[in-house]
């Protein structure tokens, strides 16, 4: 059973504020989504709320990260007088379902958006948007079980199979198995098993991160 980093209570709260976080920096700001959710991942607010920070999930709106993304990204404070009220964009939907598939899944959100990208996402809104959400989950699933995972691809290309890596790394099966289903990020994994993971496949540690 999926632990999920932060209870489904603040859920809404947080997939809100990113969906209007979104909806401000592509609709007012006039950005362009795919490059503000690089700054998203890049500054610590994707983090902290992937961690479940209640600063975070429960304590902003979604100028406010907006603003603390900018700021962090670009060492300038955005000073704006624009008065938060939102109507239900395509973008926002995007925000709010980047957050809620984040939770559901617990993947990170650079691996979401590695993954299936801020076009793709727009693609999707139309089918979507008014669908139980459980068929969003169905459906971004689905991408993840197509996308072959990095530790995968290496592993495949050392001619190894799941046991033998197992066997060699030390690191168990089952664990192994997470990681190229991606239901496990092995980007936040022990550095020692990516360690070991690496040195079984004769690989920079580096190759092996999504």
């Amino acid at each position: 059973m999926m632990t999920h980093a932060y209870s489904q209570l603040y859920l809404n709260k947080s997939s809100r504020a990113v969906g209007n976080m979104l909806h401000d920096a592509v609709l007012e700001f006039g950005m362009n989504g795919t490059e503000f959710l690089k700054r998203f991942i890049q500054s610590d607010v994707a983090e902290q709320i992937e961690n479940g920070s209640p600063k975070y999930i429960a304590g902003k709106s979604g100028l406010e990260l907006f603003l603390e993304v900018m700021e962090k990204t670009t060492g300038q404070i955005y000073v704006t007088e624009l008065i938060e009220s939102y109507d239900r964009s395509d973008v926002y939907w995007v925000g709010w379902m980047l957050t809620h598939y984040q939770w559901y899944s617990g993947r990170a959100f650079k691996s979401i958006l590695e993954t299936v990208s801020y076009d793709e996402f727009i693609g999707l809104y139309g089918t979507l948007h008014e669908a139980d959400i459980q068929k969003s989950y169905e459906v971004l699933d689905a991408h993840f079980s197509k996308s072959e995972s990095k530790l995968k691809t290496a592993r495949k290309y050392r001619g190894l199979t799941q046991e033998a890596l197992a066997n060699e790394s030390g690191v168990s099966l089952n664990t192994i198995r997470a990681y190229e289903r991606k239901s496990k990020d092995l980007n936040k994994a022990q550095f020692d098993i990516v360690m070991r993971l690496a040195k079984a496949l004769k690989c920079d540690v580096s190759e092996l991160f999504e």
